[in-house]
């Protein structure tokens, strides 16, 4: 069923992962050629990730983009390249503990980010309870890391941005009924980038989507000319919220079903076609299927 033709785009918000990358993680030409022919065209384009700004901003600089990216699922907003803290939903301590504690009852080690100024550091349990996903994250990532004991991670501390979870598939989603019952909002996805499931729980209702919108805002565009590309759980919300939101081809069922296209996956310029088609109207027929809602 065709759902109309999307409308003018203003702003667009692309995940990384799964999304802008290919699965080795290069930006490819026709990606690049895309991102830069929306910039020419007056699209501001940023970036709506679960990443950290670290290992966000070099992508940033590889498009060439000086504009507020969207950090940590939502719950970071930082200008590019300048660095600056713009906007935070960070998590309430409290219940940032209670997270913690669910974690270690289900044998994970939590991982608690913080955002100190303009320094992203992460605080974490003693080195006995890492698994290897974590030293491999810990490896790639090894400034600004703090060990305590579990107890003192977030009681009588300052309230951090997300706490994060690195395990197996199995435990991971093991503590979805669990985290259901915190006063928070949180997402999983089955794989990352570091070969296994991940959980973040984060503020209440704190999400992609809450990040774009308050980034449109800033902006002074509307939803309803915002377009959004992604491939994963923590993406559904954000493809939901703006004026057209587009998915991977790869994307799960759920995510396919929450936009208003489907595009092809990332090994085949997924996020370049969408751009040339949605953003750009180049090469859409009347009859297309770039503009039927996924089903």
């Amino acid at each position: 069923m065709i759902d109309g033709e999307p409308p003018d785009i203003k702003l667009l918000a692309i995940d990384i992962d799964g999304t802008l990358l290919t699965p080795e993680k290069e930006l490819t030409a026709r990606t690049r050629a895309a991102v830069r022919a929306a910039q020419e065209a007056g699209i501001i384009v940023t970036l709506a990730t679960a990443r950290r700004y670290i290992n966000t901003g070099p992508i940033a600089d590889e498009l060439g983009l000086e504009i507020p990216l969207i950090l940590c699922d939502g719950a970071l907003i930082m200008q590019h390249p300048a660095r600056q803290t713009l906007h935070t939903q960070p998590l309430q301590a409290t219940v940032a503990q209670q997270a913690i504690e669910m974690m270690l009852r289900n044998g994970i080690q939590p991982v608690v980010h913080h955002i100190n100024g303009t320094i992203e550091e992460m605080w974490t349990g003693p080195s006995s309870f890492d698994n290897e996903w974590l030293t491999e994250y810990f490896t790639a990532f090894p400034d600004h890391l703090l060990r305590l004991p579990h107890e003192q991670l977030c009681n009588g501390q300052p309230d951090p941005l997300r706490v994060v979870a690195f395990a197996s598939e199995e435990r991971v989603y093991s503590m979805v009924a669990e985290v259901a019952q915190l006063d928070c909002a949180w997402n999983a996805i089955k794989q990352g980038n570091y070969g296994c499931a991940e959980m973040a729980v984060m503020r209440r209702q704190c999400s992609k989507a809450t990040g774009v919108a308050r980034l449109a805002d800033h902006l002074q565009i509307p939803l309803t000319q915002v377009m959004a590309i992604g491939d994963n759980n923590n993406d559904l919300e954000m493809l939901e919220a703006v004026g057209w939101g587009v998915a991977m081809g790869h994307a799960p069922d759920a995510v396919k079903h929450a936009a208003r296209a489907v595009t092809a996956t990332n090994t085949e310029d997924g996020v370049a076609l969408a751009i040339e088609r949605y953003a750009l109207r180049s090469g859409v027929r009347a009859d297309s299927n770039s503009f039927k809602r996924a089903s």
